[in-house]
């Protein structure tokens, strides 16, 4: 991108907080019943000024985490953007754990998909970041035509196994049995630290937000939902679906001139590999588009917020063009 656009887009940052201060994007969080029956909630955010003809914006978040982590860039893009909580996470039902596959979660997105307005019978640009990026592949192996663009934020296809999982000591049969909603913040901090997970992680939750006083009697509700950790590891990342759906999106998108992919990568303490980075690219040279952010980390929504944002109000403008160029 030209020093140029950055400069305009600094700027529009600028005037963006100052507009803030006066009249903020409506967020609205709704929910839906799934075609599995499960509550399936999300956020909304659709500007005032925003054309609702435009192409609508769809995030789907990773793993700990929920549609929360995109609250800021929803509140930032001028166009209506939907995030996700998928099954088990934020305010979305988990349902029963022997159903928890790929196929499911892509038809809990698709349920969205088909009864909002905003999304039924349209394309659409998919963000997915991390594990959110696997579930957006799979989506769109399965569902091309509702795709505009895709866009995977720090993720490639490689299969890891169920016990690569970072956090040391991961107890997935108390994972499996976590409930998100505690009497008190210690009760979910000691329910965390029985898992496995590192007691200043969870802290972290708690600034940001994940983890939250629910209602009026000092109850606690956890958005994260270490089922979902462990089950994700288990059903997606440990097999071949990442390989597998890449390859059906070759088979739809290769060479399309309406449809654009994106890889956009950390430069600091990125999950991807430079090998599975590489099959990616060779299975449609010419519809993928990779960039590296030097100094963003894994959650680059999150890290170089700006500079994402910036690309991905390009990606979507490009997306409404007659002619994708899919360049960054």
């Amino acid at each position: 991108l030209s020093a140029r656009m950055h400069l305009l887009f600094h700027l529009s940052v600028l005037l963006l907080q100052i507009a803030t201060a006066m009249a903020l994007p409506l967020i609205r969080p709704n929910s839906i019943i799934s075609s599995a029956n499960l509550a399936i909630s999300y956020v909304e955010s659709c500007p005032h000024d925003a054309n609702t003809d435009e192409l609508v914006t769809l995030f789907i978040h990773g793993l700990d985490s929920s549609s929360h982590t995109w609250r800021r860039v929803q509140q930032s893009l001028t166009t209506p953007t939907i995030a996700i909580d998928c099954r088990g996470c934020g305010n979305s039902d988990f349902g029963d754990p022997d159903e928890f596959t790929p196929d499911a979660l892509v038809a809990d997105v698709k349920s969205v998909v088909d009864s909002h307005p905003l999304l039924q019978k349209k394309r659409f640009v998919l963000v997915g970041h991390s594990m959110g990026g696997r579930v957006a592949m799979c989506y769109a192996a399965k569902h091309p035509e509702d795709i505009s663009a895709l866009v995977i934020e720090d993720m490639d296809i490689r299969r890891r196994e169920v016990n690569s999982n970072f956090i040391p000591n991961f107890n997935e049969a108390k994972a499996l049995s976590f409930e998100r909603l505690h009497p008190n913040l210690d009760s979910v901090k000691n329910a965390f630290g029985e898992i496995g997970y590192p007691s200043d992680m969870v802290d972290k939750w708690v600034r940001e937000g994940r983890v939250y006083e629910h209602g009026s009697e000092g109850q606690y509700w956890s958005d994260v939902h270490p089922a979902f950790r462990a089950l994700c590891y288990r059903r997606i990342f440990d097999s071949n679906s990442g390989v597998t759906c890449w390859n059906t999106i070759a088979q739809h998108f290769s060479n399309s001139n309406a449809v654009k992919v994106y890889l956009l990568v950390a430069g600091i303490g990125t999950v991807c590999e430079q090998e599975s980075i590489n099959d990616m690219v060779e299975c449609m040279p010419s519809t993928i588009s990779v960039k590296t952010y030097p100094t963003g980390y894994h959650s680059l929504h999150g890290s170089v917020m700006e500079e994402f944002l910036c690309d991905l109000q390009e990606i979507i403008e490009d997306a409404n063009s007659p002619h994708p160029q899919g360049k960054l």
